[in-house]
């Protein structure tokens, strides 16, 4: 890629872009795609070399103004949106007309591990998304490539637990289901450098974990090691975790009826069962090991000591 091409980045003030963005400002011309003013003005001030604009990508309008001029963009949905699969279409029809009508020459979505769990309304709607890509791309005109990260670690509270004389983890759903987790710096690792090497990267699907399967009862015995103190799990029962969940999310505000659905099967499926996948893909697109739970939770100790 030139410096003088333009990078779309979508949810860009989110979890995934904010470990992104660093990697690529400065190399690239990028446009910072966000929905709200507070967003816009914390982005501008940021990242002030960069593009910031607001827009509602559910408008077709919209997207194709985000994505006019642009080579490459890395999209995602914003979560448990209602329109979701909606303003993905918008997203890939708007990129298809600029490969004809301008540059464009990448499309990269982030989507999510195992999108075949119809069980799982968030999931089901990126399985849509996807065929969407997938089928707009199929002629070869539309070269893309397709993310599919499991379950953050990075929504582990270390610094909250660190800072509690007796911490507690609420849980949200059954602490003994095994999950397979990503670290955020590695995703937004593997995310720059699919933008960068562009070509390798053409028509491929990528499941990526950071760690082999393990519960978040384990994941609790490791932080009580390394900050030093027991971490007690308490679960909270199946409504309170709905409502706790939402909150966690910025969606806790008279969500919509899907959006509440999504969360509600969400947490259903995480009581029996987990996301769990292997650290082989992620390893081969970053070229060297994934991030482990000990050393992420002891880069957020340092990060925590630092603040305070």
């Amino acid at each position: 890629m030139s410096s003088q091409e333009l990078v779309v980045l979508t949810c860009a003030s989110g979890r995934q872009c904010s470990h992104v963005i660093p990697l690529l400002y400065g190399k690239y011309k990028l446009r910072l795609v966000v929905n709200s003013d507070k967003s816009a003005a914390r982005l501008s001030k940021q990242w002030p070399d960069a593009e910031v604009v607001q827009a509602s990508l559910d408008q077709g309008e919209d997207a194709r103004r985000v994505i006019k001029g642009a080579t490459a963009a890395f999209h995602l949905n914003p979560p448990f949106h209602p329109r979701e699969a909606e303003i993905c279409y918008n997203m890939v029809d708007a990129a298809v007309k600029e490969t004809k009508d301008g540059n464009f020459k990448h499309f990269v979505f982030s989507s999510v591990l195992d999108s075949q769990l119809r069980k799982l309304m968030n999931h089901d709607v990126k399985r849509y998304a996807e065929e969407y890509l997938i089928e707009a791309g199929a002629d070869g005109s539309l070269p893309y490539t397709i993310i599919q990260p499991t379950h953050f670690m990075d929504m582990f509270p270390v610094k909250m637990l660190m800072e509690s004389e007796k911490p507690v983890y609420p849980a949200n759903w059954n602490p003994d289901v095994p999950f397979s987790y990503i670290a955020l710096r590695d995703l937004g690792e593997a995310v720059a450098n699919i933008l960068m090497q562009r070509e390798k990267h053409y028509f491929a699907q990528y499941g990526v974990v950071s760690t082999t399967p393990v519960t978040y009862t384990e994941f609790a015995k490791i932080a009580s090691k390394e900050i030093g103190k027991e971490i007690k799990i308490e679960q909270l029962s199946y409504e309170d975790s709905v409502t706790a969940f939402l909150a966690k999310m910025g969606l806790d505000k008279d969500p919509h009826p899907l959006t509440r659905d999504a969360a509600q099967r969400m947490l259903l499926w995480y009581n029996h069962r987990g996301l769990l996948g292997s650290p082989n893909v992620l390893e081969h697109l970053l070229g060297h090991p994934t991030t482990s739970i000990v050393e992420w939770i002891r880069l957020q100790i340092e990060e925590a000591k630092k603040s305070s």
